[in-house]
């Protein structure tokens, strides 16, 4: 498995990626509608140009082999009231495809995301996970995060509640 930072021409392979994780994770708990309209916004190729271009932005892809595992993308800028510290960093986006859970991606990615915090200057990472999500705050937990609020989640009409995590870098 490598980790590496992710470039503008990974962007078709990313959106079409990100797309799958989200509908795979979320789709069967929602409106086919409603999930239809954010993935639209959320994961079309010239968003994921954009993200990966963007400084304000760094994006982690996991590879094994040739195949897409899992990434990650933090953001500097944002800033839930939930959310203490000096210099937080969200970490925005963060996807491991069911077929790769349990084989370390998730942490070798969590690895990754953390040294570029520290590497920012950041003092503390926030995420927002929602609220049905238990598994990833059970991950996020265990990752050393900790509940510190919620935040509303726009999920096309559906407007949702997500819980606010933060952990120290």
């Amino acid at each position: 498995m490598t980790v590496r930072r992710g470039r503008v021409e990974d962007a078709p392979a990313l959106a079409r990626y990100a797309a799958a994780c989200f509908e795979a994770a979320f789709g069967s708990a929602n409106d086919p509608a409603d999930m239809a309209a954010y993935v639209r916004e959320a994961f079309g190729p010239a968003q994921q140009a954009s993200e990966l271009a963007d400084p304000a932005f760094a994006t982690f892809l996991a590879e094994i082999g040739p195949a897409l595992a899992g990434y990650a993308q933090l953001t500097a800028g944002r800033r839930d009231p939930a959310v203490a510290g000096a210099r937080p960093i969200e970490l925005k986006r963060f996807y491991v495809g069911a077929e790769w859970h349990g084989r370390g991606v998730a942490q070798a990615l969590m690895a990754a995301v953390l040294a570029e915090a520290r590497r920012l200057g950041a003092d503390v990472v926030w995420l927002c996970v929602w609220e049905h999500n238990p598994r990833a705050r059970a991950f996020y937990r265990k990752a050393g995060f900790d509940d510190a609020g919620t935040a509303p989640f726009q999920l096309g009409r559906d407007l949702q509640t997500d819980i606010v995590m933060t952990r120290s870098v």
